[in-house]
């Protein structure tokens, strides 16, 4: 299968095309490449975020720098930035979310530290409605994972 998808066919699953200004210009698509499937963690969220009190999250991985995020009431995409490996002890990731009706619209910031030997997880976030979300803190299992369209990839109770 294809990995270069271009929005006209998926623009519900990636959420990105572009609505037409108030002079009724035609909409923009854009094309992303999907990377190959590398990384999934299942994240546990011990103190939450109030206007998201999601507790369990799942974010999938690609090697290009592509990640989508599910729970019970997220479903978007983004990019993401790892600073050391996803394999060292410890490793940061900062995500930026692409506009999406999970963030009104527009985009978030999500910076996350990761303690892979206690398998805990600290992250502070920022988003264009809220510029003062306190931190949050959780626990995580990384696993590796197969799925090569990201679009197929719906939310599952663990």
């Amino acid at each position: 299968m294809d990995t270069r998808t271009t929005l006209l066919s998926a623009a519900l699953a990636l959420g990105l095309a572009a609505s037409a200004d108030a002079q009724d210009a035609p909409a923009a698509h854009i094309s992303v490449t999907v990377g190959k499937p590398t990384f999934v963690h299942q994240l546990r969220y011990e103190v939450m975020y109030s206007e998201k009190p999601f507790e369990l999250a799942t974010i999938y991985y690609y090697d290009n720098g592509l990640y989508k995020i599910v729970s019970p009431g997220e479903d978007h995409y983004g990019v993401y930035l790892v600073m050391g490996k996803m394999t060292d002890a410890f490793y940061a990731i900062s995500y930026l979310s692409l506009p999406s009706d999970d963030w009104g619209g527009n985009v978030a910031r999500h910076d996350l530290r990761f303690d892979s030997r206690r398998q805990v997880f600290e992250q502070q976030a920022l988003s264009h409605e809220d510029q003062n979300i306190p931190p949050q803190r959780g626990s995580f299992v990384q696993s590796t994972h197969s799925h090569a369209d990201p679009a197929q990839i719906a939310w599952e109770q663990p």
